[in-house]
């Protein structure tokens, strides 16, 4: 199977009470996030109010990675953690959630089964990083800077790359990077 490249080209995004919300990748394709019909789904926000409360979401399993700015993120009766930049937080989207700060993240959710994880990497310019799929469901996400595929190809901050079970890419740096890799089990 080919790597699959998405670009920033066509992704919509919507407003919400404190900012917006921009939809990278939707599993499966015809799913529809605001029905909440998908298994998951890979977003980046961004929060521009001093506070915020997080939506309630039943039945859904939330990955929150900080990828600009800082944020105190407070699970009400549970735990409070504040996050820089690469720092995450999973937790149950039935959870009760403020946060104080204005950032950029980035978000998996997951539902019906579905697990997953997100993993950070800085790649400095010239180096190179070996990527195996092994779900059928990896991704890597370009959250700063560029890099050359192993096909030649140019994949840069906002891209999205799908690796299927096997697949193999090495990815060089043009200039320092920031990679989101994320892996779900469908479940």
């Amino acid at each position: 199977m080919a790597i699959a490249h998405f670009t920033p080209a066509n992704r919509t995004t919507i407003n919400w009470a404190s900012g917006t919300s921009t939809e990278i990748f939707i599993y499966p394709s015809d799913g529809n996030f605001a029905t909440r019909d998908f298994i998951f789904r890979i977003s980046t926000a961004t929060v521009e109010a001093e506070e915020s409360v997080f939506t309630h979401f039943q039945g859904i399993t939330r990955h929150l990675m900080i990828l600009k700015g800082h944020l105190e993120l407070v699970h009400e009766g549970r735990y409070t953690r504040h996050l820089q930049p690469y720092d995450q937080d999973t937790f149950s989207g039935e959870w009760a959630t403020r946060a104080k700060g204005k950032v950029t993240d980035f978000n998996l959710i997951l539902k019906e089964g579905a697990t997953g994880s997100l993993e950070h990497e800085h790649l400095e310019a010239g180096k190179t990083a070996a990527f195996t799929g092994t779900t059928g469901y990896d991704f890597i996400y370009i959250a700063s800077g560029s890099a050359r595929l192993s096909n030649g190809a140019l994949a840069s901050a906002g891209d999205l790359l799908h690796l299927g079970q096997d697949d193999e890419l090495d990815l060089q740096a043009q200039e320092c990077c920031d990679l989101v890799m994320i892996e779900v089990v469908p479940g």
